[in-house]
């Protein structure tokens, strides 16, 4: 029986997907009040030798331990298990992750998130100890495979066995990274192998494709990553297509408050380069700002905070762009990546 925080809704759910760097606690209360997802996932703990529960981590998962999900990688049945001792400590939280899917690959070439879906034999190993230690609701981040999906099944099997209480998966293999069309044909064979609640990832890039993606593959649910950092009203968005509801659309001037939001937030880290880090987030957010990527190509050019303000001032703000309303999806061939990589 699945131990699942959502079994009772009446409508698919929704998750904002972890992502390094980038859902720190402030990020998520930037997204919580521009319509919230029902759970978020924090960046993951590493599990170590040496490992500690990473202070800026634990920060965001306390931050609403009801809809936060803990996050651990790692290998080592040992170590993991010393860290769910520590985990424990904090009673107010609810829920752990096992990542399967990271496929950054100074990641996978440790054998770690998702290099381990080559080692069946070490998920289940991994997945009993967890399981057997974890009182609260356990799940399983992962990919489609490692280099191809021909083994799915077997893979999806095998994590199955370790009685998860839902799955996310993100619809790509491991060397796929975020390349490529998400084979969502994974997602409805997941979901008609399964057991328990299956989550869909990949490519979730509006309201319209969660809708599509939940009636094609029965799936419960859907988890945004980076589309919703270009577009931090997706969940309300989601929430209202699900709903029957008229889909909010926000305006540039929105636009230009969430960067003011950003940048508040970054600079509560006293980071050195503050401007090259809310390029970071510029760089998701320009794909819907025009179609031509001029943003993108002034904003990437941009020195300092005040000239990479005034660019956004000139494309979110000036010239009737204020009311102008915010594209639900990224325009095509804008690339959120200079080397078009994302």
């Amino acid at each position: 029986m699945s131990n699942a925080p959502f079994l009772d809704f009446t409508r698919p759910v929704s998750f904002l997907a972890p992502m390094q760097d980038i859902t720190d606690s402030g990020f998520m209360q930037i997204v919580d009040k521009r319509g919230s997802p029902d759970f978020f996932i924090a960046e993951y703990f590493r599990i170590h030798e040496f490992f500690e529960l990473d202070s800026h981590v634990l920060d965001s998962v306390l931050w609403s331990p009801d809809r936060v999900c803990a996050q651990f990688i790692g290998e080592d049945e040992t170590f993991i298990s010393r860290a769910i001792d520590e985990l424990k400590k904090y009673p107010q939280i609810k829920m752990l992750d096992l990542n399967l899917g990271c496929p950054a690959p100074k990641v996978y070439k440790k054998n770690v998130g998702g290099g381990l879906l080559r080692d069946h034999k070490k998920i289940a190993s991994i997945m009993r100890v967890m399981r057997s230690k974890w009182e609260g609701c356990f799940s399983v981040k992962m990919r489609t495979g490692f280099d191809s999906d021909t083994n799915f099944a077997e893979t999806f099997k095998v994590v199955l066995d370790g009685s998860p209480d839902f799955i996310s998966l993100h619809a790509r293999t491991v060397k796929q990274l975020y390349k490529g069309t998400p084979n969502y044909d994974k997602i409805a064979e997941a979901v008609s192998l399964s057991n328990v609640p299956v989550i869909a990832n990949g490519d979730i890039v509006s309201a319209l494709r969660a809708d599509e993606v939940v009636r094609k593959t029965g799936c419960a649910g859907v988890m945004v990553g980076r589309h919703a950092v270009r577009n931090p009203w997706i969940f309300r968005q989601i929430a209202d297509k699900f709903s029957g509801r008229d889909v909010f659309v926000p305006t540039h001037s929105d636009v230009r408050k969430y960067v003011d939001d950003l940048l508040a937030n970054i600079q509560s880290q006293n980071l050195r380069f503050p401007d090259s880090r809310l390029k970071k987030f510029l760089n998701f957010v320009g794909a819907s700002i025009d179609p031509n990527g001029d943003f993108l190509f002034k904003m990437r050019r941009a020195k300092g905070i005040d000239e990479l303000l005034k660019v956004c001032d000139e494309f979110m703000l000036e010239n009737s762009n204020a009311e102008k309303p915010f594209r639900q999806e990224p325009y095509e061939g804008v690339c959120s990546r200079p080397n078009c990589e994302l």
